[in-house]
């Protein structure tokens, strides 16, 4: 097969990964439009991870076929290799504005009580996941927040504010959000809380073992206290 013939196989696959993603979307917004009860939001979550990353998958192992081209025929074949990395983005584009539509309309289901957890951050940075195919500049970050993002989703969460932070933290915290990795700056400081906690892990179970023990011992030292009022009382 030449490598001409490799590119329109190619771009027939890709295209290929692109209908059968938009069915399976569709089909998502279908199933919740009439479902009888409230579609769980972690169980939508999980719907619409398995056909995105099915879609991201698909154009992975193009792209590696496109490399594979471009080692074995170079300036021969740049062209057409263009050609398909200009059809992954404008599918990749194509898709990400039909999710948000269908993202939309699904959301019209669901009380919006059940629109502020995780698994709804997690939904709407979906399509980052294949922005990672078309950006390779930002692909360690997105995969590494979208990664600890999903690995989140099963904890329970408590609401603290007034946190200061550092202006350049803060900076930091603005510009994820402005990217749209994050949906607003409290959703950003608590991700990477947990982050920090994950990491610390082991000395926080060391203090907290401590702060236990000094517990224990002001309990004694009220008891003992206790005790000795009421021998002077009588």
């Amino acid at each position: 097969m030449s490598w001409r013939d490799e590119i329109e196989r190619l771009k027939r696959l890709v295209d290929d990964a692109y209908k059968k993603a938009l069915d399976e979307l569709m089909d998502t917004v279908d199933y919740v439009s009439t479902w009888r009860s409230v579609v769980p939001p972690r169980r939508l979550y999980r719907r619409l991870r398995d056909l995105v990353d099915d879609f991201k998958a698909e154009l992975f192992d193009v792209e590696r076929k496109l490399r594979r081209i471009e080692r074995e025929f170079g300036e021969e074949a740049k062209s057409g290799i263009e050609e398909v990395e200009k059809l992954i983005e404008e599918r990749i584009r194509d898709f990400t504005k039909r999710y948000e539509d269908a993202v939309k309309k699904i959301e019209s289901h669901v009380p919006a009580e059940l629109r502020r957890g995780r698994p709804w951050i997690a939904i709407s940075m979906m399509p980052q996941k294949l922005a990672m195919i078309i950006s390779k500049e930002v692909t360690g970050a997105l995969r590494t927040a979208i990664g600890e993002l999903e690995r989140a989703l099963e904890e329970t969460t408590t609401v603290i504010s007034s946190i200061r932070l550092r202006r350049e933290d803060a900076d930091v915290i603005d510009e994820l959000v402005s990217a749209g990795i994050f949906k607003s700056r409290s959703e950003a400081v608590a991700f990477f809380v947990r982050r920090g906690i994950e990491a610390s892990k082991e000395w926080l179970m060391k203090v907290r073992e401590s702060i236990q023990r000094i517990k224990e011992l002001q309990e004694e030292v009220k008891k003992e206290l206790e005790k000795g009022q009421e021998k002077e009382e009588k």
